[in-house]
């Protein structure tokens, strides 16, 4: 996991595609709560954005506040989330809650990468306030569990298409019936 480390396509609000990366889904109206530490204060990192867009790609997930811009994702300031990025796999123990009361949720357990500035084991967990949420932890838990099979992340992740047979053709039928039958 990598915090405000993500570059912006200039203009946009998109982030820029690492090689061989394919985005699957975003979704607006999305909140970000991350928490680290073992509970001892002093020992533990909680970071939180109340609205933004999580996106989902072949390699990683990625979380924009509503506030950022290509000039302030990569801003490293103390306790503030101008962008996070982790990859798939460094997530762990992935779950899709569905309270009762209040909006689904993503949570997962989020593996530190080298100089990601946090540090630790964290809790990541995406608040889907506006819907997209069972999409969005479906195409999670369907690239983790093809990271599981083989190992490795896949180059691209898309549906295949559905079969369709030829339009036009219709069965052809003889104009006379067969030798031997009659029509009575």
């Amino acid at each position: 996991m990598a915090l405000n480390a993500v570059m912006l396509e200039q203009g946009t609000r998109h982030p820029v595609p690492l090689p061989n990366e394919n985005f699957l889904y975003h979704c607006s109206g999305v909140k970000f709560e991350l928490k680290s530490g073992d509970g001892y204060p002093g020992d533990q990192l909680s970071l939180a954005s109340p609205s933004g867009t999580a996106f989902i790609s072949n390699q990683r997930i990625i979380f924009l506040p509503a506030t950022t811009t290509h000039l302030t994702s990569t801003t490293n300031q103390p306790h503030t989330v101008n962008s996070y990025t982790i990859p798939h796999t460094n997530i762990r123990d992935q779950k899709f809650v569905q309270p009762l009361f209040g909006a689904n949720r993503f949570e997962a357990l989020a593996i530190p990468v080298a100089n990601g500035h946090v540090e630790g084991r964290a809790t990541l967990v995406l608040t889907f306030k506006e819907g997209g949420g069972f999409d969005f932890a479906t195409i999670a838990r369907k690239l983790s569990e093809r990271i599981q099979e083989t190992g490795e992340v896949p180059a691209h992740e898309e549906e295949l298409p559905g079969y369709e047979g030829p339009q036009d053709v219709l069965p052809a039928y003889p104009d006379e019936a067969p030798p031997g039958y009659e029509q009575r």
